[in-house]
């Protein structure tokens, strides 16, 4: 059984295996086939950004290991600093609204950069810490539990280039500290980044960047690595010392007050904004355009039915040029939107199985136009123009009628006029061409640009940054003169509609503010184009050398991540792990004998894909268990529908608790997953047929066939509703059922602990259900409870009080308390009193 285990773990190794693998000085690149090209680039790059993120980190990890994924149109990276010391990059750059909030002007380089700072901070370690991790392989990190986790990484990236990383961008930089100071959001907050706050991943990384960067600014990039040695050390070592706050150790004060004093420094900016015409708090808007003598803004809302759901309200929304609402159109997942007469064209990113591709909806005709690694679109009179990046060459091809064009850049957004193209790059060019393929305008000043480009007029509109401000501009084709349409402002997207400006910026209002449009009178003050600067850094030609990647990952396979003894009730174990170079595969050894010579072999594995789950255990003593959880297959019905097809399968030796409706221990399911708008508000809709018995020989038998339907949805922003039904489907009498409604009574924030725990929104909850009792017998009910959302680190539960009456005796109910993971429904942990 253990040598079948193990060749099935070894037979998903190879099923990983891509292409190859590159030996560089400092690190080991593993790429897929056909991004050789891409390998040796990214290696080069890292062997020129890594001494320089080692002196801003202050510590060398060491030789790492880089693993290019293709997986679409997805931008991401992630670091691992156990057990190989991986970081894994995404090949596809950030592009439309996406692009301007992750402002990198070189995809490769600035990820690498990000992440490789990741792994110098976390694995920040004391002597001891070492000696740890040498001879057992744990990874004894204290800076795993940081505060600074990602203001190490913004800032790094923002060091490099003016026009690249966040903390040069003063839209998701300062003007969002500014904006957020009437309730600024507590170090604990931050951390936490609540799902109901429309500021959402921004609050962890870009508020966290923000205090790092204050601390570098005040104390010195000296003091801060110091401050980093000082809590890297082991707790062994702080009993011989005692306790001291490390903040205030290392800077003389204390963490609370030098916070403060950061939120003191922000009241210094200054931005002027027109007339707020149009306020949405607690809400993103992305993009504005014009629709007719209408606006239509793209934006997100947020709220507590945000956390309730886990579904965010995405929306076009219709408004007069003095800001009311005259039409919603639900979306979701939207990148650009673009309006050509009465229809409305959307790109929205659309995940496959695992792999994700850009999708263009005609909105109003239901219907899908193409889909791809599709980068830009437009649409003018009836006529398509799409950009598709070929992550392998990184070139671009656009096509549209009669037009036919391929670049040497990836397009973030295009814009199309007559006989014209407008490009904007990676790069922040701005590329002008007629549809024969005569270049108009090269505007390569190398200045970080807003997220879209726009024709008006004789010429094109964007957003720049200017110092602490962004600020629109004019490029006139015709005269070759470039033009501020504002200053000292804050704009993330615009539109001009006779003499006035309509612009996105923030509003101070509501418990987290929120985003509005501006109008402003319209004014045309020339600007000089400022000059490129130079590369921040030089990229060579590094030696290399090409392995064999089966033997490579096979090696780091077959080295142990950790080995340690263990003994416990009188039982000596020897406790074995062995991880893949992505640390999606595990396989764990255990050995073990007791007093009296009895020998045990344990063997487990864990394996995790883009798309499924599996896991098994065995032991000599005859148990087991195995599971395997994915996704069949996605599909987009529309622009704001999609259906998952998802399954599932479990398989014990004894009986084990495997879901709230049912604890038996085989199960064999599949189920569909329906996202989609019932009366304007996100819902999901979730049905499946499971086979359920604790008898394996039985399982197939129709009276193990059980169906569970579940509806989620919100209720506005404040509310939602959850009705969940089981049943036996050749004895449907055997049923159960959860119907309720959730609602905010207020909107709080408290913080126990020093912000280890975070309570949020208050509320309550009115159900019905049918509740099995101690003594076996069932009865419907209506329930009534008082719920606390509670975050505690990166865990969310509600706490629940409440009551219930026997619908079929109103003299008897009682009291129940528990945790559950929702505030609709009974509590999935619940202790209940029962009264007469």
């Amino acid at each position: 059984m253990i040598k079948r285990l193990f060749f099935a773990v070894v037979l998903l190794l190879v099923a990983e295996l891509f292409s190859g693998v590159l030996h560089f000085e400092h690190a080991d690149v593993v790429y897929p086939e056909g991004y050789f090209e891409n390998a040796v680039l990214v290696g080069n790059i890292f062997e020129a950004i890594r001494p320089k993120v080692i002196e801003l980190v202050g510590n060398d990890p060491g030789r790492i290991t880089i693993v290019l994924k293709d997986r679409g149109t997805i931008s991401n990276g992630y670091t691992m600093p156990f057990f190989h010391k991986t970081i894994v990059i995404y090949l596809w750059p950030p592009e439309s609204w996406l692009s301007f909030r992750l402002p990198l002007e070189d995809w490769y380089a600035y990820v690498l950069i990000h992440e490789f700072s990741h792994m110098c901070h976390l694995t920040y370690q004391d002597e001891i810490g070492k000696t740890v991790t040498k001879l057992t392989g744990i990874p004894l990190y204290p800076q795993l539990f940081s505060d600074l986790v990602e203001g190490v990484t913004v800032f790094n990236e923002s060091s490099f280039s003016a026009s690249s990383g966040r903390l040069n961008n003063p839209f998701f930089s300062n003007g969002l500290f500014y904006y957020s100071l009437s309730n600024f959001p507590s170090p604990g907050y931050i951390k936490v980044a609540p799902d109901d706050d429309y500021r959402d991943g921004l609050l962890y990384y870009n508020f966290t960047a923000g205090f790092y960067s204050y601390l570098v600014e005040t104390y010195g990039l000296e003091k801060v690595k110091e401050f980093f040695r000082e809590t890297s050390r082991t707790f062994s070592t702080f009993a011989f010392e005692g306790f001291k706050d490390p903040y205030e150790k290392v800077f003389g004060k204390t963490r609370e007050e030098i916070y403060t004093d950061w939120i003191y420094s922000l009241t210094k900016h200054e931005y002027s904004q027109g007339d707020l015409v149009y306020s949405a708090k607690n809400t993103w808007i992305h993009k504005i355009d014009l629709y007719g003598d209408h606006l239509v803004v793209l934006s997100e809302e947020y709220g507590p039915s945000t956390s309730y759901t886990g579904m965010k309200k995405q929306i076009l929304k219709i408004l007069d040029l003095d800001g009311k609402e005259v039409q919603e159109v639900p979306v979701r997942n939207v990148l650009d939107v673009k309006i050509d007469g009465e229809k409305i064209y959307v790109l929205s990113k659309e995940e496959f199985s695992g792999r994700y591709e850009n999708v263009l909806w005609d909105v109003k005709g239901g219907r899908q136009i193409s889909k791809g690694n599709i980068s830009a679109f437009d649409e003018e009179n009836g006529k398509v123009y799409l950009a598709f990046y070929d992550t392998k060459t990184g070139k671009t091809t656009i096509e549209g009628p009669e037009f036919h064009t391929t670049l040497d850049e990836f397009i973030r957004y295009m814009d199309v006029s007559g006989h014209l193209v407008a490009l904007l790059t990676e790069k922040n060019d701005i590329i002008v061409l007629k549809t024969n393929g005569e270049v108009v305008l090269e505007l390569n000043n190398g200045t970080m640009k807003g997220p879209y480009v726009k024709f008006w007029k004789d010429g094109i509109i964007f957003v720049q940054v200017e110092g602490d401000h962004t600020v629109s501009c004019y490029y006139d084709l015709e005269k070759k003169e470039l033009y501020r349409l504002s200053s000292k402002s804050l704009v993330e997207d615009f539109v001009i509609h006779g003499n006035e400006i309509y612009y996105i910026s923030y509003i101070p209002y509501g418990q987290t503010g929120g985003t509005g449009v501006y109008r402003k009178d319209l004014g045309m003050e020339p600007m000089k184009v400022e000059v490129k600067k130079a590369e921040p850094f030089v990229i060579g030609n590094r030696e290399f050398t090409a392995g064999d990647e089966f033997g490579f990952r096979m090696r780091k396979f077959l080295q142990p991540a950790m080995w340690f003894p263990v003994y416990l009730n009188g039982t000596f174990s020897l406790f074995l792990t062995f991880s893949s170079v992505e640390n999606n595969t595990f396989l764990f050894l255990m050995p073990s004998v007791d007093l009296k010579g009895n020998f045990n072999q344990y063997t487990g594995f864990v394996v995790s894909r883009d798309n499924f789950t599996a896991y098994g255990e065995y032991s000599s003593s005859g148990d087991y268990s195995f599971g395997l959880t994915g996704v069949l297959g996605d599909f987009p019905v529309s622009a704001n529908t999609r259906l998952d097809v998802t399954f599932e399968m479990t398989f014990n030796s004894t009986q084990t608790f495997l879901s709230s409706q049912a604890g038996v221990a085989n199960n064999i399911g599949l189920g569909v997953d329906l996202r989609t708008y019932l009366l304007g508000m996100p819902s999901s809709l979730k049905v499946s047929l499971n086979l359920l018995n604790d008898d394996l020989s039985h399982l197939f038998d129709l009276n193990s066939l059980f169906c569970f339907t579940g509806l989620t949805s919100a209720l506005g922003k404040d509310g939602s509703f959850s009705a969940n039904i089981r049943f036996q489907l050749l004895n449907p009498e055997d049923f159960s059922y959860d119907v309720s409604f959730a609602q905010t009574l207020f909107k709080n924030s408290a913080e126990l602990f020093d912000g280890f725990i975070l309570l949020r929104n208050t509320g309550n909850t009115l159900g019905a259900a049918r509740l099995r009792f101690s003594n076996g017998k069932e009865r419907h009910v209506i329930y009534d409870h008082l719920f606390q959302e509670v975050y505690m680190e990166g865990l969310k539960f509600y706490i629940t009080v409440g009551g219930f009456l026997n619908m079929n005796d109103i003299s008897s109910g009682g009291f129940y308390v528990g945790i559950g993971t929702s505030p609709n429904g009974l509590p999935s942990i619940p202790v209940f009193i029962s009264i007469r």
